[in-house]
């Protein structure tokens, strides 16, 4: 009886419903997450020596019931203890009593396989734990070089990026040099070039005397050999010419269209002027004259200030070459150094 009021005394609670309440709370905060590992740990560690505390309390019953009777018994017998009868059943309560003390002899050595038991569990709740520990290193350190890998990653994107902007810029800058270049050239091409060689085309066509000398000095190299000619006295009729004819003897020498070959060639003699009384113009002369400017010729009266009118503009455009080649020259740098500039600010 002693041992079993030193038991209870050792046990906070009263009873098993009270032991079911700790474990119900308890459990509760552990269930909410919040908790911090120490302390959860604290906690499921109460829940388990709970529990054994609640199979405790069942031992403890069942002793105090059989406690209980066994009063119940000596009160009884002590009413007869005189009695042979009760002298009887006090030999049976000695032997209840070697009975019990077997039994509680079996209940201590059940308690310390209970001990046992409980430690095993101990051990291998801490295992666990170790493991449990262990196996969060082991994932920490895997998204640790997991997220190292992408920030890698990400620095190679952008030096990547960084190399085609700048390979991109450097390719765009050489396009830009190579235009700028290029219109720079186009640009210091003397100016009214082609007006000057269509002027002299046409100065050479209207007045054959001013065909230059060394243009006039015989056929090159290249000139046609002499081919057979038609007697045409015999055919009625006005002869009409080709229009690839008449242009050709109208650039002939000069810088027109067919005037690369005609310099190529050389003319060997100038184009013929239009019989008299019959005046008579290319539709491709009559071109020409209005590229620059010159009101074409009515009759042959007109042509001697045809050819004036040609020679005053060429005089000025030859005069006017340099200064005009210069301006157009400096135009396009400013041009294209304006235009460079604002692609540089946009960037």
């Amino acid at each position: 009886m002693n041992e079993l009021k030193t038991a209870r005394s050792r046990v906070n609670f009263k009873s098993a419903e009270d032991v079911d309440r700790e474990i119900e709370r308890l459990q509760k905060q552990v269930d909410t997450g919040t908790m911090k590992l120490v302390d959860d740990k604290k906690a499921l560690s109460e829940i388990s020596s709970l529990h054994r505390q609640k199979k405790g309390f069942v031992g403890f019953d069942a002793q105090q019931k059989a406690i209980d009777d066994l009063k119940s018994q000596i009160t009884e017998l002590k009413k007869t203890l005189d009695d042979p009868e009760q002298k009887a059943l006090s030999e049976k309560y000695t032997l209840l009593q070697k009975e019990l003390d077997e039994l509680k002899a079996e209940q201590d050595e059940a308690f310390k396989n209970m001990k046992a038991l409980r430690d095993q569990m101990d051990k291998a709740r801490t295992e666990q734990q170790e493991k449990y520990i262990a196996m969060k290193q082991v994932k920490d350190a895997y998204y640790q070089a997991k997220r190292t890998y992408g920030e890698y990653e990400q620095q190679a994107y952008k030096a990547r990026q960084e190399r085609k902007r700048q390979e991109r810029e450097e390719y765009e800058a050489g396009k830009r040099k190579q235009i700028a270049s290029q219109k720079l050239d186009e640009a210091s091409t003397p100016a009214y070039q082609n007006e000057i060689l269509t002027a002299e085309g046409l100065i050479r066509y209207f007045d054959p005397s001013a065909v230059a000398t060394k243009e006039t000095t015989g056929p090159s190299k290249f000139a046609a050999t002499t081919q057979r000619i038609v007697d045409s006295s015999g055919i009625k009729g006005t002869r009409l010419m080709k229009k690839d004819e008449a242009e050709e003897n109208y650039f002939m020498g000069t810088g027109g269209k067919k005037g690369k070959k005609a310099r190529k060639g050389g003319a060997s003699s100038p184009a013929p002027m239009p019989a008299e009384g019959k005046f008579n113009l290319s539709i491709g002369v009559i071109e020409e004259l209005t590229k620059v400017g010159v009101d074409s010729p009515m009759s042959q009266a007109d042509v001697p200030a045809v050819v004036e009118r040609l020679k005053e503009k060429l005089e000025f455009w030859k005069k006017d070459q340099d200064r005009k080649t210069k301006e157009v020259c400096w135009l396009m740098l400013t041009k294209l150094l304006n235009r460079y500039s604002s692609d540089a600010n946009h960037c």
